[in-house]
């Protein structure tokens, strides 16, 4: 698959958004308020990680990197240039975030919720990109469940990791958030497969049929995807509920395998 770099992408910047998510909730509780401010630096450094390797994973993408520069010109007409705006707004505030936490000691609040902001505006676009095209697998809302779902999921991973916080009631909402993103997916996998079926069935439309083919030739993998992620979502709740790290981290993991997989087989297909 040529497309390596577009999974990386899509996968860190969602899981970046769903991460400062997650600390911006946990800013305005007792177990992160300013006066432990030096226990955010690492959660939020994280954030800034992921955002900025999957910036960075996009451009290599383009062929000519310079090209990202020439993206920014169609904001009016082009959902492309909106994600490139929108996911570098989001990392320039994570960043000033960061530095305001390095210099100052102490969170500065009000600019993580605008963070969280762009990002899910990001995320919104970037489902645009793809729902607009010509590959019928990707035009279907389920495109749009899935990325905010990998927001939830990876966010909720990865808040778990970097936050020290296996005891907070907070975690135990990201369990939850983890849980309803499973399941939201799932059930939209309903209509996504019966829409699937008729669109294949058309005599109307040419340009289905190499997705579709493409698309039922992965269905071991996606199956598979989809296995992990009801298993590792039942593991990371059975650890967050018992806070214990040990089954944080297996669950963790089998989900983010799960997103791997599934996040291969909806760029295999086109």
């Amino acid at each position: 698959m040529h497309e390596w770099p577009l999974l990386i992408f899509t996968l860190l910047l969602q899981g970046a958004v769903g991460l400062t998510l997650f600390l911006s909730l946990a800013c305005g509780g007792d177990k992160f308020a300013p006066s432990t401010a030096r226990r955010m630096r690492l959660p939020l450094f994280s954030a800034c990680v992921l955002a900025g390797v999957g910036l960075l994973a996009s451009v290599f993408h383009l062929g000519y990197p310079l090209n990202a520069f020439n993206a920014l010109r169609h904001l009016s007409s082009s959902w492309l240039s909106r994600e490139i705006l929108f996911a570098s707004l989001f990392l320039a505030c994570l960043g000033v975030s960061f530095l305001a936490l390095l210099c100052k000691l102490k969170v500065v609040k009000g600019l993580l919720p605008i963070a969280v902001l762009l990002g899910l505006i990001d995320v919104f676009c970037m489902s645009e990109i793809y729902m607009r095209t010509s590959v019928v697998t990707w035009t279907h809302f389920n495109t749009l469940v899935m990325f905010y779902g990998s927001v939830a999921i990876v966010g909720g991973v990865m808040f778990s990791v970097v936050s020290g916080a296996h005891k907070s009631g907070l975690l135990r909402w990201a369990a939850g958030a983890i849980v309803a993103a499973v399941l939201a997916r799932l059930l939209t996998q309903i209509p996504y497969m019966t829409w699937l079926a008729d669109v294949g069935l058309s005599d109307a439309l040419t340009f289905p049929h190499q997705p579709l083919t493409a698309f039922r030739a992965l269905a071991d993998c996606r199956l598979a995807g989809w296995i992990l992620s009801v298993i590792g979502a039942v593991i990371f709740v059975c650890g967050a509920v018992r806070a214990q790290r040990g089954w944080l981290f297996i669950g963790g993991v089998v989900l983010l395998v799960a997103e791997v997989l599934l996040r291969f087989v909806f760029f295999s297909i086109h």
